[in-house]
């Protein structure tokens, strides 16, 4: 990587970044292109993200993501934010244009290309069950009555933070029926019957001896399972419903193509995705 005084410098706003693979999939992407960009990933504490918002434009920096913890407590610095990323109350990307910050959020497009891409569904019509109420379901969620789903269930096991969301959708989106499900097993169980997808949202899986999230036999044989976990590839719940016949995915495909979009976002070009992917899965293959 030859870095230049014309290099174009873009990064990562999170706490913590050392696990990130978005630069390692980014820059190979610019490599690719052969453009003259540089991905880096930057250390912001909780109480220094003002500053470091504010810092963008006089360091030169032309784009970030954010990450945990600040995708929702960056929106006051910034200086306009998209349609989508004031919908769902969350920015995931920054483009620094014109002395001027601008938020998006790229997570919902990740959720609705990857579904489209690796199950091949639209989400039209769709009743979809999501377990989990926190970080990227609200992208889930507004996408998925965005897109016309016809129900949304939502389970947490904290209910008030379920209600809070059915609350914050159903608010913009009168005519899709969301409702919540109380996170007990006879509850989630007499609801998940007749859903098209069910989409774990929650960290359960992630660890090894982690419990399914739910039970594979609550499911119907033609529901989907989208677990948005991506490490390990398989959790238990992609392996119990797999084996079952069900279609399944993991959320390899949902962070690849959100880092595209911002890729696109920052850059102005069509993304590499298959690049980007294969470095993804590399990355992934040698942490583990």
């Amino acid at each position: 990587m030859d870095i230049k005084g014309t290099t174009k410098i873009v990064g990562l706003f999170g706490h913590p970044v050392h696990h990130t693979f978005s630069p390692a999939m980014h820059n190979a992407a610019f490599e690719a292109l052969g453009l003259d960009y540089v991905y880096v990933p930057f250390e912001v504490r909780p109480e220094d993200l003002e500053g470091a918002v504010r810092s963008l434009i006089s360091l030169g920096i032309v784009g970030v993501n954010v990450t945990i913890p600040h995708k929702e407590k960056v929106i006051p610095f910034l200086d306009e934010v998209s349609p989508e990323a004031e919908l769902i109350g969350s920015v995931n990307t920054i483009q620094v244009k014109d002395l001027r910050r601008m938020g998006y959020n790229t997570d919902a497009f990740g959720f609705e290309t990857s579904l489209r891409e690796g199950l091949g569904m639209e989400l039209r019509s769709r009743r979809i069950f999501v377990m989990g109420a926190a970080g990227a379901s609200r992208a889930v969620c507004f996408q998925a009555a965005l897109s016309g789903a016809e129900e949304i269930v939502i389970a947490d096991i904290e209910a008030g933070r379920a209600e809070a969301l059915c609350r914050a959708v159903a608010e913009k989106f009168p005519s899709c029926g969301v409702e919540t499900c109380p996170a007990e097993a006879s509850a989630i169980q007499k609801v998940l019957a007749g859903k098209d997808l069910f989409v774990n949202a929650t960290p359960i899986g992630m660890k090894p001896g982690d419990p399914a999230v739910i039970q594979a036999g609550w499911l119907s044989p033609d529901t989907s399972v989208f677990d948005l976990i991506y490490n390990p590839e398989e959790t238990r719940l992609l392996r119990e419903t797999g084996d079952r016949g069900l279609k399944t995915m993991n959320g390899t495909g949902m962070l690849v193509y959100q880092g595209a979009r911002a890729f696109e976002i920052f850059t102005g070009r069509k993304p590499p995705v298959e690049t980007m992917l294969q470095v993804f899965k590399r990355k992934l293959a040698g942490h583990n």
